[in-house]
């Protein structure tokens, strides 16, 4: 099923016209609507909202009077020094153009290289390098989950930052990577940041992290995709059900949303029983039923005795 067909079942169930591109702008907003709604009663337990993705250890290089623009892949030089450097995927040339990220570097960059190049005309002068303290995630990124430097062939243990204070007051501590704690929201990009402890010095290493991720919101490119890129077929119905309630809302028909919102329900609920067998084999720890009379580890009254 695609993302149109979607739409057209959102507009048939709330009694809207299929044709119709402002109910079909709107259709689709209730869809990603009811996407991050059912990813949040999912509760990330389901294997589609579990992803991986890697980044570099990076060093920033401070720079000040950009003439032209430096994109990723570039390779900077000093025009005093000859040090170069090699600028990372990561570099936020939008946001952030004066914090040049570079996973590569050989010399030493100094404030005598008032002119840096990229050897396509754009130009900066050096004002300072350190190693990169925080580092952004992806734009689709819940929570992270874990981290590995894949360099070094080893996982990156959680903290939190009041452990990293007491630590290094002044954040200023350089070695490899040993721990990562969450740092807040980028207050531009809205992205998750993290921080690692030591600040990590070698630029290039490999860091690979598992995260819990969201569902992008999708736009009218994207209505010939068909939904299986995105949701399981088990859980698709969920999201025109769910889309249309927040229609039916809209027109002020509670009974036909209530409809819907059952069906969500019921589709959702039905849905997490399946992912469970994604485990196969996997044994569950017994639980008791508070009812049924059926097998739990409580024992019974009177049958403990002190030593």
């Amino acid at each position: 099923m695609t993302l149109a067909t979607a739409i057209s079942m959102v507009l048939s169930r709330a009694g809207l016209d299929t044709t119709n591109a402002t109910y079909k702008d709107q259709a689709r907003i209730y869809l990603n609507t009811a996407a991050t709604g059912i990813v949040n009663l999912l509760g990330g337990k389901w294997w589609f909202l579990h992803k991986s993705a890697t980044f570099n250890i990076t060093e920033t290089i401070t720079v000040s009077g950009i003439s032209g623009t430096f994109a990723a892949g570039n390779t900077v030089t000093g025009n005093s020094t000859g040090a170069t450097g090699v600028i990372d995927t990561a570099y936020d040339a939008t946001n952030y153009p004066t914090a040049i990220l570079l996973n590569t570097r050989t010399g030493t960059f100094t404030t005598a290289d008032t002119a840096l190049t990229n050897g396509s005309g754009a130009t900066a002068a050096f004002v300072s390098i350190a190693g990169t303290q925080t580092y952004a995630l992806g734009s689709d990124v819940i929570t992270p989950h874990s981290f590995v430097d894949v360099t070094n062939d080893r996982p990156l243990g959680a903290t939190g930052m009041d452990f990293i204070d007491a630590a290094d007051v002044d954040r200023d501590y350089n070695a490899d990577g040993r721990l990562w704690t969450h740092e807040g929201l980028d207050s531009i990009t809205g992205k998750i940041l993290i921080r690692f402890h030591p600040i990590s010095e070698t630029a290039g290493d490999d860091i690979r992290y598992r995260y819990l991720g969201r569902i992008t919101d999708w736009t009218s490119s994207d209505d010939s995709t068909d939904m299986a890129r995105w949701f399981p077929e088990e859980l698709q119905p969920a999201l025109w059900m769910g889309a249309a309630e927040l229609y039916l809302q809209e027109k002020g028909d509670e009974e036909a949303a209530a409809s819907n919102r059952y069906e969500h329900d019921r589709i959702v609920k039905a849905a997490k029983e399946t992912n469970r067998t994604i485990w196969g084999n996997r044994i569950w720890r017994r639980q008791s039923l508070p009812s049924s009379g059926g097998f739990n580890y409580i024992p019974a009254a009177g049958s403990l005795t002190a030593a």
